[in-house]
């Protein structure tokens, strides 16, 4: 039996987030690209999993993170929880190896790992190397008067401008999305990581299983400004991708949409908007703006030959 309808049924019972149910791996990575490593505890019962995404480059097997998503496993069953932190230890150090025992061939292993997983060491004494990221937490969404109260004064700032000239319009348009990312990396000089065929091929199963929203910050002379697609899942708000367009930065309107997104998770009953984040030193402190807190998690590489491994360090 193949093993992506058990993990469906995993994914339901231990309230896995939207990102690594198998209907979002088939839209981004496609229903041949992904697959998912299981493991039992001793009394027999799925204990973990570790779902993966096979991306070939000229013919070259990786495992990598797939595109709009922050994290990637690994998973393990509620009970884990409430073990003692030596037997969450034993229980990894006997679970993990059996994990990666299932893992298809291949040259590289790249993964953004949960911040929930805090013990990676059995993934050490298995040859991977770890860089310490970070997501942005804002928590508390409930009470959205203090979290606005929080902010520093750039981004109250930037709101205010942007109550001024700026209205709020969900949409389906993925045209004007893609259309202001672009706008964001070329001005960067950067090639754009989102493309309207990919956001197509993820929006739809989106809106079908998931709950998720695209939002735009509409200029009064008619203009996109700024423009977030925000997934709703397990609590929390992401903004999977995000963009602005030309005038953003003189109506503030950034910060002003990431307000409205906030607001729109906290009526969603979301607890926490996670920005995903950043460790560049011109987006952290924009999103430190927001008073959102640091989260660490793990990203974890490995080379199948140690002379690759910088290739590897290059791509993280």
């Amino acid at each position: 039996m193949s093993p992506k309808p058990v993990y469906q049924e995993f994914c339901q019972d231990q309230a896995v987030p939207a990102f690594n149910h198998p209907w979002w791996l088939d839209a981004v990575c496609g229903p041949d690209n992904w697959g998912v490593a299981l493991a039992e505890d001793k009394k027999g019962e799925l204990a973990a999993a570790l779902p993966y995404h096979i991306r070939r480059v000229k013919g070259i097997p990786f495992l990598l993170t797939p595109p709009l998503t922050p994290y990637l496993g690994l998973w393990r069953y509620r009970a884990y929880d409430s073990l003692a932190p030596a037997d969450q230890f034993t229980f990894d150090r006997q679970v993990i190896p059996q994990l990666l025992e299932q893992l298809p061939g291949h040259w590289g292993h790249i993964q953004k790992l949960h911040h929930g997983t805090k013990n990676w060491m059995p993934l050490l004494w298995k040859g991977f190397q770890a860089q310490l990221r970070y997501h942005f937490v804002v928590p508390g969404l409930s009470d959205r008067e203090t979290v606005r109260r929080r902010f520093n004064r750039s981004v109250k700032y930037s709101i205010k401008e942007g109550e001024k000239v700026l209205e709020l319009e969900e949409s389906s348009d993925l045209n004007a999305l893609v259309s202001i990312i672009e706008h964001t990396f070329d001005r960067q000089g950067l090639y754009a990581p989102v493309t309207l065929s990919l956001l197509q091929q993820m929006d739809g199963p989106a809106r079908k299983f998931g709950d998720v929203q695209l939002l735009l910050a509409r200029h009064q002379d008619g203009t996109v400004h700024s423009g977030v697609y925000l997934m709703h899942t397990e609590g929390v708000t992401y903004p999977i991708t995000a963009g602005n367009g030309k005038g953003a930065r003189e109506s503030g309107a950034f910060p002003w949409l990431m307000w409205q997104a906030i607001q729109a998770g906290a009526e969603q009953g979301s607890e926490a908007f996670n920005f995903c984040g950043s460790t560049m030193p011109n987006v952290a402190p924009v999103l430190n703006g927001f008073r959102a807190l640091p989260v660490p998690y793990f990203e974890i590489y490995r080379a199948r030959y140690r002379w690759a491994t910088p290739f590897l360090q290059w791509l993280l």
